[in-house]
């Protein structure tokens, strides 16, 4: 772990952790202690996802307290990484790895019509949004797993709590509760060649939670040598709901000091369809680029 932290990042790898230890439980009962088992399972369960479609409903805290709703219909292929999405407005998103300059086409829906070609980091597309869109799909949080896993230690059960059942949109989940009591901000130094993005990548954190509480224009504007603030954990609580059928997640809730800081609901979720390459491409005609 980086020793300019002050406090060590846990809280990503409980969160999972905790969602496939539940998934996992004998239909009769008891509890999985053995965390690396927990994580092999988590690991395993996340590659064997080779496409996704999904309806992702969100809800995300931005400046001012004020709270950005909307919905995407997502089509999702892991490798090689292939992203297509339509919001609540028409736009349409679709993103290919290592082509176009790693740039995603846009249309907008709106005047003039025209289609962008546009960077998913960029001021544009990452306005209003806390995550971009080539994080979509379930390895982005294996990600995050792999690198906080080092710090979890002996504190599994003191950070999550099985609540039991429930039924949510008509799917039987586990409940999950993950806390992080000693949430907060300590300092970090920044290192050559870093930004906010590969500060959160490593650390696993919320860049957009790092941009907001540093009151930064763009995740590019730091400087080597400069001190800011991170969170020492993703979250400071975590609800989770995971569907008891795929052991996917079809509810996450996130709250940090300030109350809600995201949520998403994920609805009509196919794991591994039959995804056409004409679906990842501008030729397919129910598209509009």
């Amino acid at each position: 772990m980086n020793r300019r932290i002050i406090q060590p990042v846990k809280f990503s790898v409980l969160f999972v952790s905790a969602a496939v230890a539940l998934a996992a439980m004998p239909a009769g009962g008891g509890r999985y202690t053995d965390s690396h088992i927990i994580l092999d399972d988590v690991f395993k369960s996340i590659d064997n996802v080779k496409t996704l479609t999904y309806t992702m409903v969100y809800s995300e805290r931005l400046e001012a307290g004020r709270m950005h709703i909307d919905s995407n219909d997502v089509k999702f292929q892991k490798a090689p990484r292939k992203i297509y999405m339509k919001t609540s407005d028409g736009t349409e998103v679709l993103w290919v790895a290592d082509t176009n300059k790693n740039r995603a086409f846009v249309h907008p829906n709106s005047f003039p019509y025209a289609t962008l070609l546009l960077d998913p980091d960029g001021s544009l597309m990452r306005k209003d949004q806390h995550h971009n869109v080539t994080s979509t799909g379930y390895d982005y949080f294996e990600g995050i797993l792999k690198l906080a896993a080092g710090n979890l230690g002996n504190e599994f059960d003191s950070h999550f709590l099985y609540l039991g059942e429930v039924v949510f949109n008509g799917v039987k989940c586990y409940n999950i509760k993950v806390i992080e009591p000693a949430f907060k901000y300590v300092q970090y130094i920044v290192q050559k060649g870093e930004t906010v993005l590969t500060i959160a990548k490593k650390l696993g954190l919320s860049e957009y939670m790092i941009l907001q509480h540093n009151n930064l224009n763009s995740y590019s504007s730091i400087v080597a040598g400069k001190t800011i603030m991170v969170p020492n954990s993703y979250a400071k609580a975590m609800t989770l709901y995971i569907d008891k059928t795929t052991a996917l997640p079809v509810f996450i809730k996130v709250e940090d000091e300030k109350g809600l800081f995201e949520q998403y609901t994920f609805r009509n979720i196919s794991v591994n369809p039959a995804i056409t390459a004409n679906e990842f491409s501008r030729k397919d005609k129910e598209y509009h680029f």
